[in-house]
C-alpha cells in the first residue's frame, strides 16, 4: 500500500475530515442499528443524529485526555478509516470508532487501525484493552478474534446505553 499515514485526526489540518468521518459512522451505524433492532439511536439517546454525533465524538475520543488517541488514516491525503483509543474509569483502554469508509474496505485498513491502537495502547503501559461492537458487525468481530480479542462483559464506561445492549458485544484483550 502506497502513501498510507496516521495523522492525528484532532490536528486542525484533519478535524473536519474527521468530523465528517465521524458523522458518516454514526449515519452508517444507524442504520444498522434501524435494521437490525427496529429503533433508532436517536429514539435510544433522545435527540437528533447530528446533535448526538457532536456529543458523542467529543466524549469519546477527547483530545484533552493524555493517553487518548484518534486516528486518520489517510492513503494519497485521503482519510480512508478512522479510529481512536481512550482511558477508560477503570484504568484499562478502550478501542473506538475503528471505521472504514465503504469505498475503501477490503483493503486491510481497518486491521492497520486496530494494530496501531494495540500498539499504542502497549506502549502507555495498559493492562487491558476493551471494546464493543454491534451484533452485526461480522466482519469487524472475526478482526477483533483474530487479534485476540475475546467476549467479555459489558464493562464500565462503555457507550451503548442499556437499550442496545441486547445487540452488542463487548470484547477484551490482555495486553499483560
Amino acid at each position: 500500500m502506497k502513501n498510507i499515514e496516521f495523522t492525528n485526526a484532532h490536528d486542525p489540518h484533519w478535524s473536519s475530515s474527521a468530523s465528517a468521518m465521524t458523522r458518516d459512522y454514526f449515519y452508517w451505524m444507524n442504520d444498522q442499528i434501524e435494521k437490525t433492532c427496529m429503533f433508532s439511536i436517536s429514539d435510544v439517546v433522545g435527540m437528533p443524529l447530528d446533535s448526538y454525533v457532536t456529543t458523542a465524538a467529543n466524549y469519546i475520543c477527547p483530545q484533552d485526555q493524555a493517553e487518548a488517541k484518534f486516528y486518520l488514516l489517510v492513503q494519497d491525503k485521503n482519510p480512508v478509516a478512522m479510529g481512536g483509543l481512550r482511558q477508560l474509569p477503570c484504568g484499562d483502554a478502550e478501542v473506538v470508532r475503528i471505521y472504514t469508509k465503504p469505498e475503501h474496505r477490503g483493503h486491510g485498513y481497518g486491521r492497520m487501525m486496530l494494530q496501531r491502537l494495540i500498539s499504542d495502547a502497549r506502549t502507555s503501559g495498559f493492562k487491558k484493552l476493551n471494546l464493543d461492537t454491534g451484533i452485526f458487525m461480522k466482519d469487524a468481530q472475526k478482526m477483533y478474534q483474530s487479534h485476540g480479542f475475546i467476549e467479555c462483559k459489558a464493562y464500565e464506561g462503555a457507550e451503548p446505553p442499556a437499550r442496545l445492549v441486547p445487540y452488542w458485544l463487548f470484547m477484551e484483550l490482555d495486553l499483560s
